[in-house]
């Protein structure tokens, strides 16, 4: 027991004051990081990956795992040592108590869906997106295939007035070419909707309404961002 309390107390001595202040601090400055990377990710109409092929979130998160051991390594260090328990047990309380507050807060703050919004209102415009809804709704609309528009050659080759269509299409609406070509679009039940994404990484985009009412979806598929009565921002897990 001698020995390990001896062990101990020379890690606690490596730990200043200063760096159990700064391991505190990094579990902070943390926690803010989670909401800004993913409305940063709305604002690129993407979500942001770091290698290899990673949600950006893990940096934030790993970051924050190993200050946070370190701060309990420190304080166990400190008790044992019985030196600066009360500066110890303070940082950690007040990590808590940040961890604490920041989760009751998380959902009211900005994030994908408004930076997503945010996007859109800037570069597009809402007056836009119900014009481009009205187009591709219509019964003689020459993009409509089995209720969805996508670029021709995507699945397969295409001929030169699909693709003639769709570049006139993206012309119009330069949205539709963003995250190189990669969107679809599915209209019917009175509603356009407009969606990036995969399987793997889930699927965002906007739906708006022609006629009929929009619903939100289902809560154990995705959210929505309603942002007037005929368009709603969407964001489903698969």
């Amino acid at each position: 027991m001698a020995e390990r309390g001896q062990f101990l107390q020379r890690i606690f001595r490596a730990d200043t004051r200063g760096r159990v202040a700064a391991y505190g601090v990094a579990v902070l400055l943390c926690l803010p990081a989670f909401p800004a990377i993913a409305y940063v990710g709305g604002r690129r109409c993407g979500h942001l990956i770091v290698p290899p092929l990673l949600p950006a979130q893990v940096v934030p998160l790993a970051i924050g795992l190993f200050a946070g051991i370190f701060l309990i390594a420190a304080v166990v260090a400190s008790l044992v040592a019985r030196r600066h328990r009360t500066w110890t047990l303070g940082t950690l309380a007040v990590a808590i108590a940040g961890i604490a507050i920041f989760v009751s807060y998380a959902e009211h703050l900005p994030g994908f869906l408004h930076g997503l919004r945010d996007c859109f209102a800037t570069k597009v415009g809402y007056a836009t997106m119900r014009e481009f809804a009205r187009e591709v709704t219509q019964e003689d609309s020459p993009w409509i295939a089995d209720g969805v528009v996508r670029r021709p050659d995507r699945y397969g080759p295409a001929s030169l007035r699909e693709q003639e269509q769709w570049d006139n299409l993206i012309e119009c609406y330069p949205f539709l070419g963003w995250r190189r070509q990669s969107c679809a679009v599915f209209v019917g039940e009175g509603k356009a909707e407009v969606l990036w994404g995969s399987p793997l990484t889930g699927h965002w985009g906007f739906q708006v309404s022609t006629g009929t009412p929009l619903r939100e979806p289902e809560e154990d598929r995705g959210t929505a961002l309603r942002v007037a009565d005929d368009i709603q921002f969407v964001s489903y897990s698969n």
